[in-house]
């Protein structure tokens, strides 16, 4: 009886021995494999293909938090439907037009040409008048840009000193545009760097419908032609198209 609950015993002895060995084992074996990734990883950062494969690394990540930055900067838009009243824009524009609003930055520098070219699509082509009525909200002032609309028609500056009208929307990166109709948002860009014509499009598209904003886009391109060239090349370059 003694015997049998001595071997029983060693067993038991013998069997924790071999458990701590194993975890002893294991031990040493995940220690080496951590030590020999961290030789590896500074070897490879020291080497042409290796710093390469890091930039990369880097590159995508930083992107990729980027995305996301983006993606959860865009969930902070007003709604569809959010009332131009609430803006902080006084007086509203009285117009039966679809609006354009497009905030734009500060206007130093560069930022001054912007103004103006934006200025000259909305309110100095036809095409574009009597469709769209523009307003360019210019954080900071106007007053270095106040010249811009002598001419124009169908566009207003809306100075944004405190930068109140651009944080209501949401215009965390500028140029950003906002269409309205009824006095209702119904399209916000979501894109940046698409241009004052890419920007167009997809306003026109909400509001007018595919087809209606390639004519309109077409017009305007036509328009622009006869200023560069002059009406009659401009004439045969249509007819050129046209075949």
């Amino acid at each position: 009886m003694a015997a049998g609950k001595t071997g029983e015993s060693r067993q038991i002895q013998r069997g924790k021995a071999v458990e701590f060995l194993f975890q002893q084992r294991f031990s040493l074996l995940f220690t080496t494999f951590l030590a020999l990734l961290a030789i590896f990883l500074w070897l490879l950062r020291n080497t042409p293909e290796g710093q390469r494969l890091l930039l990369s690394w880097q590159s995508k990540r930083a992107s990729s938090l980027a995305l996301k930055k983006f993606q959860e900067m865009l969930s902070k838009d007003p709604n569809l439907g959010f009332p131009l009243e609430k803006v902080g824009i006084n007086p509203i524009p009285n117009s039966q037009k679809p609006i354009l609003l497009v905030v734009l930055g500060e206007c130093e520098g560069c930022n001054e040409k912007v103004v103006y070219e934006w200025v000259e699509v909305l309110g100095k082509y036809e095409a574009i008048k009597r469709e769209v009525f523009g307003i360019l909200v210019v954080q900071g002032g106007i007053e270095k840009v106040r010249d811009a609309v002598k001419g124009a028609k169908g566009v207003e500056l809306v100075a944004d000193e405190k930068g109140r009208i651009a944080q209501i929307l949401n215009a965390f990166f500028v140029p950003r545009a906002y269409g309205f109709v009824g006095g209702k948002l119904v399209w916000v860009q979501r894109e940046v760097n698409v241009g004052i014509v890419g920007a167009l499009e997809g306003f026109l598209k909400a509001v007018k419908g595919k087809e209606k904003a390639r004519e309109i886009l077409e017009a305007l391109s036509a328009e622009m032609r006869e200023r560069a060239w002059g009406k009659e090349v401009a004439s045969l370059v249509k007819g050129g198209e046209k075949k």
